[in-house]
Order: structure tokens, then C-alpha cells, then sequence
């Protein structure tokens, strides 16, 4: 009897246990939900923006120098100071109108007098040779004349022809001595009138002055240097895979750190047609009219876009597959009334900046409108509940 109620009470107390421990796990908490970030994919009109870095040029630099040698006597005077108008200096804008530089003259002025004397003094005395020459042809004719009616001798016949042949080389010469006193007397005006440098553009900035008053310059020797502002250009070296996208007449945005804010535009006004044999690079050339403020020496950013259709992702979505090549992110699905991460595989048909382009097809397990975990991936597993965190929609705008 005692061993039988044993039994009884053990059996009853293992009937009690069992039903505590099935209490207990029917009420234990089910698993929190993980926060997370999502977005919601979609397709987009990105702009696809080429960044190419160049040095600004000026539209033109001349450097100007005297054709003959002197001294320097004096520059323009511009602008205003405390004394009156200044002397001009580096970073002066010139026009035509003015002379730039002027020589001392002097010397070139006594040589121009002396050319123009001798000039006279030929053309004098090609006159009084003229005149005798005159005479002596006449002359001749004359006792020509008498000699074939055997009036005059033959003696007198020879003298005249001889004087008139004489006249006639002595003038000759004369007529070269003019010829030689006028190109001296031209180069002595040419040599006077180039005393004076004049910018050869309508306006232009002084970018270098090498010389100064007083100081002595030879024929050639660099003097001013000037620019023409009213453009700029930038040189841009273009990789072949990218020359197709650049056209004659193309427009472009420049940006420069040193106009911030600024957004100017540039238009594409020369392409190299070989490439560069060191850098394998064609030179681009662009146009940026007006300069706004650009100035040589510059370095900006060119940026040309053009629209595409795409559907991008971060790349802190991405996560590598099973397979080697094989690449995953966490969708968000509702499920049974909660939010859960299910592991679906991607495709995708290129990296831009931080962001995948994904191929949405029949072989990518994700769409548009799936709602993608792009914070917190690394903390979740496939069929978790989650809870999506509020996420600032992205803003696209793609650099190649």
C-alpha cells in the first residue's frame, strides 16, 4: 500500500512540473525587434556628372618688345595716385590708344634727318645731270644730223656721242642714289615709329613689366608682357573611353574653390584630334565667356551631365552571398502584422561613388518598391522582426 501511493504522489508531482514548464514557455516574450534604416528603391532620373579638373589660361599672352635698340625714356601714365596719374605697372588694363613704351627717339630722329638730307641732295643733283643730259641729247641729234650730209667730221660725231652716253650712265647713277637716300629715309620712319610699343588688342592686361625707366633694351629683348582676358580656357585631358561624350559648341559647368557659390558656364571649342604620347589623354579645350572673375593660374572643376534612369543603393546595404560573386541586402517584409529581414540576392550593372545601379530583372530577387535595410544590415538575420527607423530619402547625383 505504501509503495503504491508513493507512486501515485510521484506521478502527480510529475504531472505538476510538466504543466509549470509548459506554463512558463507559453508565456515567455517574443524576441524584440532590431532597428534598422531602410529606403524604399526606386527609379530615378539621375544626373550622371563627368568631373574633369583644369588649369584656367588666358584667351592670348603676348609678349611685346622694341624692333630696335634704345633707352628707355618713359611709360604710360594711368590711373590716379596723390602725385597725379601713376606709371604703368603690372595689373593695369590698356587699351590701343596709347603708346605703352616710348625710347628716346633722339638718335633715330638725327638719322631720319640725315636720310631725308641726302634724299634732297640726290634728287638735286639728278635734276642738274637731267638737265645736261637734255642738252647733250639734242646736241647729238644736231650733228648727227649734219654728218650724214658729211657736214661735220667724224671726230665731232664721236665727241657728242660720247657726252651723251656719259650723261646718260651719270644719270642713271643718280636716279639709284635717289632710289638707295629713299629706303634709307623709309627705315629711318619705320625705325622712328617703332620708338613706341602699342598693344596689338582691343584690351588687354599688363601681366609682367621687365624693364624699367632710363634702363637700356636691345632689338627683341622682351619689354611688357600682356594678356587678353576677355576669355579664359581650360585645357582638360580626356581618356578615349570618354571622348565620344564631347562635342564642338558643347556647354559645360565650371566650378572654382576660389569663387565659391559661383556656378559659371563654358562651352567646348576645340578638340585635339590625337592624344597626348605621355599622358594617352586628348586635349579638350573650353571656352568660359564671360571669365566672371576667372583669372590664369586657376584650377576648376568641369562638370558635364546628362540624365539616365536608374535605380541605385547604397553600398552599406551589400552584403556577400553563399557564393563567391554572389552579393545580398535585407528586404523588409510584412509578416504576420510585423516587420521582418528577408535575405534576398541582388544584381547589379555598375559602382558610382557610393552606390550600386541595380539590375532589376528576372534574375534579381529585388524591386522596385522593395524596402532595403541600408543601416543596421549587420545585425539582423534572415526572418528577424525589425523595426524601421525614420531615414532621409537620398539625393543622387552620380560622378564618373
Amino acid at each position: 500500500m505504501l509503495v503504491r501511493a508513493a507512486g501515485k504522489l510521484a506521478g502527480a508531482a510529475l504531472t505538476l512540473c510538466v504543466i509549470s514548464i509548459a506554463g512558463c514557455r507559453r508565456e515567455a516574450a517574443p524576441p524584440s525587434p532590431v532597428p534598422v534604416e531602410a529606403i524604399t528603391l526606386r527609379r530615378d532620373a539621375i544626373e550622371r556628372q563627368l568631373r574633369l579638373t583644369g588649369t584656367v589660361r588666358e584667351r592670348q599672352c603676348i609678349e611685346l618688345s622694341f624692333k630696335v635698340p634704345g633707352t628707355v625714356a618713359s611709360f604710360l601714365k594711368v590711373g590716379q595716385s596723390n602725385e597725379g596719374p601713376r606709371e604703368l605697372q603690372e595689373g593695369d588694363v590698356v587699351g590701343t590708344e596709347s603708346s605703352l613704351v616710348a625710347l628716346d627717339s633722339a638718335d633715330y630722329q638725327r638719322k631720319r634727318a640725315t636720310a631725308q638730307e641726302r634724299l634732297a641732295q640726290a634728287t638735286s643733283q639728278e635734276r642738274a645731270i637731267f638737265a645736261k643730259l637734255t642738252a647733250a641729247r639734242t646736241d647729238y641729234q644736231r650733228i648727227r644730223t649734219l654728218r650724214s650730209s658729211n657736214a661735220v667730221s667724224v671726230q665731232n660725231h664721236d665727241d657728242a656721242l660720247a657726252q651723251r652716253d656719259a650723261l646718260e650712265a651719270e644719270w642713271e647713277g643718280s636716279r639709284r642714289e635717289i632710289s638707295a637716300a629713299t629706303v634709307l629715309l623709309q627705315q629711318a620712319d619705320d625705325d622712328l615709329k617703332h620708338c613706341e610699343l602699342f598693344s596689338p588688342l582691343k584690351q588687354v592686361t599688363v601681366s609682367r613689366k621687365y624693364v624699367e625707366a632710363n634702363e637700356r633694351v636691345a632689338a627683341g629683348q622682351p619689354v611688357l608682357q600682356i594678356m587678353d582676358l576677355s576669355q579664359v580656357r581650360v585645357a582638360l585631358g580626356v581618356p578615349d573611353t570618354r571622348l565620344g561624350e564631347f562635342r564642338i559648341g558643347q556647354e559645360m559647368t565650371v566650378v572654382a574653390e576660389a569663387l565659391p557659390g559661383a556656378s559659371l558656364t563654358g562651352s567646348v571649342s576645340k578638340i585635339l584630334p590625337a592624344a597626348d604620347l605621355k599622358t594617352r589623354t586628348f586635349e579638350v579645350e573650353v571656352t568660359i565667356d564671360p571669365p566672371r572673375g576667372l583669372k590664369p593660374g586657376m584650377v576648376v572643376t568641369l562638370l558635364s551631365g546628362r540624365p539616365a534612369e536608374m535605380v541605385l543603393m547604397p553600398l552599406t546595404a551589400v552584403q556577400r552571398g553563399a557564393s563567391a560573386g554572389d552579393y545580398e541586402v535585407f528586404v523588409v517584409t510584412r509578416e504576420a502584422n510585423r516587420d521582418v529581414a528577408r535575405r534576398k540576392r541582388i544584381q547589379f550593372d555598375g559602382v558610382y561613388d557610393n552606390c550600386l545601379c541595380l539590375s532589376v530583372g528576372a534574375k534579381s530577387q529585388v524591386q522596385v518598391g522593395d524596402r532595403v535595410i541600408v543601416a543596421g544590415a549587420n545585425r539582423v538575420e534572415d526572418g528577424q522582426p525589425v523595426s524601421v527607423q525614420p531615414v532621409q530619402e537620398l539625393e543622387y547625383r552620380v560622378s564618373l
